[in-house]
């Protein structure tokens, strides 16, 4: 997937002006920002986003990005539609080289069986020119950190209940027609 045209939270960090010992970066993200995540995410709501970054230099034409947020989003309820709040606080680190640096790691052909070493560092991440969209960065795990089914501690489905005479009508059994063939034989 490449880069957004119009990312929502915009926070680009050039590895030009990233020193040999790093630098902080703090964000806080505008009224506008939140109102175009909450958009992007189908959400009622991204209340806050704050974090900091540590951005240092990684192999020389790359950046690494180890970086802390807290958020408080809106959902709706996926059993009353109600709001739910939910307030998050996530930690990650990323790596990033210029694409033409970034080696795939694809097995050889021949191979059955594929290992993955869950313990491994996360490949890097293409630089978008000669930097990292810092706001993207936190977008996406933001994105992952949402709660897929938000549900209020005491929301209950209930499912309606049938009318006498509204009973379904039972389907006939698509194989009485073969037994009544079999009978005849």
């Amino acid at each position: 997937m490449g880069p957004r045209p119009h990312p929502e939270f915009r926070l680009f960090v050039s590895a030009s002006d990233v020193p040999p010992a790093g630098k902080e970066v703090v964000f806080d993200a505008d009224e506008r920002m939140l109102k175009d995540l909450a958009k992007r995410f189908g959400i009622v709501e991204v209340v806050s986003l704050s974090g900091i970054a540590k951005v240092r230099p990684y192999r020389k034409a790359g950046l690494t990005v180890e970086g802390r947020f807290k958020t408080e989003v809106v959902q709706s309820c996926v059993v009353t539609l109600e709001p739910v709040h939910q307030k998050i606080e996530e930690s990650f680190t990323q790596r990033y080289l210029p694409e033409h640096m970034i080696v795939p790691d694809v097995p050889e052909v021949s191979e059955r069986e594929v290992e993955i070493d869950l313990e491994a560092e996360d490949a890097p991440e293409p630089m978008m020119g000669n930097g990292v969209d810092l706001g993207e960065a936190v977008a996406e795990r933001l994105a992952l950190a949402l709660d897929p089914y938000p549900r209020k501690p005491d929301a209950a489905f209930e499912a309606p209940a049938e009318e006498p005479g509204n009973a379904p009508e039972s389907k006939p059994n698509p194989f009485a027609a073969l037994e009544k063939l079999k009978k005849n034989y």
